[in-house]
């Protein structure tokens, strides 16, 4: 086994984190979320706009607009969302790093346009963002003077230039006019960013979005802490809890000898994740939810134990990469066919239940939601497992009615440890698999485990008779996937009570 370097090739979630500060990180994480951390700037910067679009519009000709800021004031947020901000009357903006002649710009809009209906006469914002301290030279003012004064694209077109001089914005404001003519409203314009009573909400959403984990303030960087009248800008707001995010980060990943993460697997008659989906992540395939779990179980004793402790409900799910999957019929039938007790295979056997080759075994983990994980696959929402076979379910029915306790699931999970060799053999997953043994040097003895050299994957299985995933046992699966996060923090001494 030495092709992949862990038993899980999906990353682990805590060396994932991000925290963006800068617009360009926030588009790069967020994508098309990106409008959901928006807010509209201030109602000075809000009007100026729209004064600026009626005046655009009333002359029949384009607008040189410079504008400036300090940096991280959000003049690229501003430039680049002017759609978001005022919808009915900006299309998308052009981010533009061409050569400033007439006809690039006009290349450049008329290209743009082809991805709207015709007819439509929103302005065009074209942003030149690359240019910061570099102002336009005499030509260039010129080329965007006829560019501006084009039929169909330039006089629908407001050329943004973003600068975080005054100075140099009130000079090209000053050249620009000379050889154009007064502007519909005055330039250049110092912009405003969100307002500062904004800005926690907009970072918790930042954390939020970028990471797709609910609550993860509670990790123990909270931006309610930071108060925003301490910066002067909310880049350096947001910049201030971004050092301090990756510091704890690094110092998460630091404590941990070796990489450890949880699976908790449900092995029953369910053929899907059920319930599953609404306890965990819907952005990170099985990452278990805190907040959904905590719901779930509000009058369990183990319930009010984490909620007395929901920071460290979420440094447990995030250092233990903690997740939960269903294994169905249709792989845990023909493992214990296969590798179970001698007299449960005997039993399969007279039920009609074939002993599956080696490499069926393997498919049929792979199909299976544990199978995509340990692959790095996302599963797919148009596949489905299908409904498991009269002769899979009575198998399994036949397990259940012998029980699942006094040591008879410790002989199932040996043979389902067999399995997991067998696949990551197959699948050429780097580890070594094992069964009810301490995982050195961690007082853990998981019922699976596969070490690799960066980290280990902790199994955990139940054994659960009928159709389990179902909305009648939430109560019950989160239970047991919280009380399983609790052993684990205290036995890996996160808490002491």
């Amino acid at each position: 086994m030495t092709a992949q370097n862990s038993p899980a090739a999906t990353d682990h979630v805590l060396a994932t984190l991000v925290f963006p500060a800068r617009y360009e990180g926030l588009v790069e994480a967020l994508g098309s979320q990106l409008a959901s951390v928006l807010v509209q700037p201030e109602r000075e910067t809000h009007d100026r706009l729209e004064d600026a679009a009626v005046g655009l519009r009333a002359r029949g000709e384009g607008m040189f607009f410079p504008i400036h800021a300090a940096s991280g004031t959000g003049k690229t947020t501003l430039a680049n969302n002017l759609n978001n901000f005022l919808p009915g009357t900006f299309t998308p903006t052009v981010v533009y790093d061409a050569p400033v002649t007439p006809e690039s710009l006009r290349s450049a809009v008329e290209s743009h346009l082809e991805n709207f209906p015709r007819g439509e006469d929103k302005i065009v914002p074209i942003s030149i963002d690359d240019r910061e301290g570099n102002p336009p030279s005499a030509g260039e003012l010129a080329n965007i003077k006829r560019f501006l004064r084009m039929p169909k694209t330039g006089a629908r077109s407001m050329v943004i230039w973003p600068d975080t001089s005054e100075s140099l914005s009130i000079e090209m404001a000053k050249a620009y006019t000379k050889i154009a003519g007064r502007s519909p409203v005055d330039i250049p314009f110092q912009i405003g960013g969100p307002p500062r009573e904004a800005w926690v909400d907009i970072a918790k959403t930042t954390l939020r979005l970028a990471n797709g984990i609910e609550s993860l303030e509670m990790l123990g960087v909270d931006p309610k802490d930071y108060d925003p009248e301490g910066y002067e800008s909310i880049g350096d707001f947001l910049r201030a809890i971004a050092d301090d995010f990756i510091a704890l980060k690094l110092r998460l990943l630091r404590e941990t000898r070796k990489n450890l993460r949880l699976a908790v697997v449900f092995v029953s008659e369910s053929s899907d994740a059920g319930v599953l989906t609404h306890l965990t992540s819907s952005n990170r395939f099985g990452l278990l939810d805190g907040d959904a779990l905590l719901a779930a179980s509000p009058d369990s004793e183990v319930g009010r134990w984490w909620s007395a402790r929901r920071g460290l409900l979420t440094q447990t799910i995030v250092r233990l990469d903690a997740r939960a999957f269903g294994l169905p019929p249709s792989a845990s039938v023909g493992i214990i066919r296969r590798y179970g007790p001698e007299s449960v295979k005997q039993y399969l056997s007279g039920l009609g239940v074939r002993s599956p080759g080696a490499g069926t075994i393997s498919l049929n983990i792979e199909r299976s939601d544990l199978g995509k994980f340990m692959l790095g696959k996302s599963r797919a929402t148009h596949e489905t497992k299908g409904t498991p076979t009269t002769t899979s379910l009575a198998a399994f029915q036949y397990l259940a009615e012998n029980g699942f306790t006094s040591g008879r699931d410790k002989a199932l999970n040996v043979a389902l440890a067999e399995a997991l060799e067998v696949f990551c053999d197959k699948k050429e997953i780097s580890g070594e698999v094992g069964s009810e043994r301490k995982l050195e040097p961690y007082p853990l003895i998981p019922d699976n485990v596969i070490v690799s050299n960066d980290e280990a994957l902790c199994l955990e299985y139940t054994w659960r008779s009928s159709n389990f995933l179902t909305a009648s046992h939430r109560g019950e699966i989160a239970k047991y996937c919280l009380t399983k996060l609790r052993n684990y923090a205290r036995e890996l001494e996160w808490t002491l009570d």
